[in-house]
């Protein structure tokens, strides 16, 4: 005669069981995402889906001023290089060339290098700005020094989205290597009302090559900022 195998106790054992992996799945995912980069592709590794020729979550690339290339070292891979050399009507030819006269022009273009006037720069993506919360940005940068790194907060005035806050980071580096700069940022503390920002990487005079790469933002404890703001 066959015997019943006994079966009880195994089944709240095993929903135990059962709702501590769910548990650990939702901790795990909850911690990825809070993981997760401010800045959208950084590090620029990335090609835009409908674009490859630029970096995703980046505005468009003109290719001459504005470069999205091949930083020449392992540890960088691609990265954004801008070259103020460039002189403005040269710039303009471009962004013509590019149809990007309607986010770029420089009126009464000369001979002389861009780097002398306007400079070159290019915007992330927006990302949202948590009230109350404050932040610090990073990156990598390579130039003889005339560089910086803005972000840019914007919420709604009179029934329209404009920039209400900005803050930026001189960038200190040299022409032969990589340096790292950072900075701590608190957008509500003085504009409540921002709601989203972006990241302008800008360079400009002496006239050369700029790199940046591995542009990062995290958030910090407001002990953090205060120290940091000393």
């Amino acid at each position: 005669m066959m015997r019943k195998i006994q079966t009880k106790g195994w089944r709240p054992w095993a929903a135990r069981c059962a709702c501590g992996w769910v548990l650990c799945g939702l901790v795990l995912a909850a911690r990825a995402q809070a993981a997760a980069p401010l800045v959208a592709n950084g590090d620029f590794e990335q090609a835009d889906a409908h674009e490859p020729g630029r970096p995703a979550a980046w505005g468009r690339i003109d290719g001459l001023g504005v470069q999205w290339t091949d930083a020449g070292d392992a540890a960088h891979g691609k990265a954004i290089r801008m070259d103020t050399r460039v002189s403005e009507k040269a710039m303009m030819a471009q962004w013509r060339k590019t149809g990007q006269t309607n986010e770029w022009n420089i009126p009464n273009a000369a001979d002389s290098a861009v780097a002398e006037t306007y400079g070159l720069s290019l915007y992330s993506d927006s990302m949202p700005v948590k009230p109350g919360q404050p932040y610090r940005i990073s990156f990598d940068f390579k130039g003889a020094g005339g560089g910086k790194v803005w972000v840019r907060g914007y919420g709604k005035l009179q029934g329209q989205v404009r920039r209400r806050w900005e803050t930026w980071v001189r960038c200190a580096g040299n022409s032969s290597g990589w340096g790292k700069c950072s900075q701590v940022f608190f957008p509500t503390k003085f504009r409540p009302d921002v709601t989203e920002m972006k990241v302008m990487l800008y360079a400009y005079f002496p006239a050369g090559l700029y790199w940046f790469d591995n542009v990062r933002i995290e958030p910090i404890t407001v002990a953090e900022y205060d120290a940091e703001k000393r």
